[in-house]
């Protein structure tokens, strides 16, 4: 499941940043967007980070 969110995340803070550069005035991302992007890419990067950092953990208490 996280491993989804953060696909998702990942892929909605590139349309964002893709949809933002065709809008008005275009070639310019504005900094509200940016943030978004920002924000979502660091949620991506928990969601991942997270769930391997477990992994980790888990394995070492395994083995």
């Amino acid at each position: 499941m996280k491993a989804r969110l953060a696909w998702l995340a990942f892929v909605v803070a590139v349309v964002f940043a893709t949809v933002s550069l065709f809008l008005p005035p275009q070639g310019k991302i504005d900094a509200s967007v940016l943030m978004w992007c920002a924000q979502l890419l660091i949620l991506c990067a928990t969601f991942l980070g997270v769930e391997s950092y477990v992994n980790f953990i888990k394995g070492i208490h395994n083995s």
